[in-house]
């Protein structure tokens, strides 16, 4: 492969980096305003909802919990993948960005979300247990 397809795949690699990185946040944006509608269909009311009601919307926010975090870890898949495709590149390449990155540590933004996730995820189990 000459150079010139070596910098034209690590544009479009950085350009995936760049997309699935908007797409976390896209994604997170429509979690909280789910989480937060359903918050206020359960909490906002000052008289009970009828029936199994409450049950099934709580499912509902438990399963909603689930599968974005799912849908998070998926995206981060894609993310890292890309990030050390580009870092496979810039060896080739002579480039350091991707390279010589910081490392994440323990608290990354990535353990971070999964932290996010897991403890509304706890929040919908407890509200299905606690309050049914």
């Amino acid at each position: 492969m000459s150079d010139g397809n070596l910098k034209d795949e690590y544009m479009d690699a950085s350009s995936n980096v760049r997309h699935f990185q908007t797409i976390r946040f896209a994604q997170l944006t429509i979690f909280v305003a789910l989480t937060g509608g359903i918050l206020n269909i359960l909490f906002g009311r000052s008289e009970p909802l009828p029936g199994h009601s409450g049950v099934v919307i709580k499912l509902g926010g438990f399963l909603i919990s689930v599968l974005y975090m799912v849908l998070h870890e998926r995206t981060m898949l894609y993310w890292r993948h890309f990030v050390h495709r580009c870092a496979e590149l810039e060896e080739q390449l002579g480039y350091n960005q991707y390279r010589s990155r910081p490392p994440a540590g323990f608290l990354s933004g990535t353990n971070t979300m999964r932290m996010f996730y897991i403890v509304v995820t706890l929040f919908w189990l407890a509200a299905l247990v606690v309050f049914p």
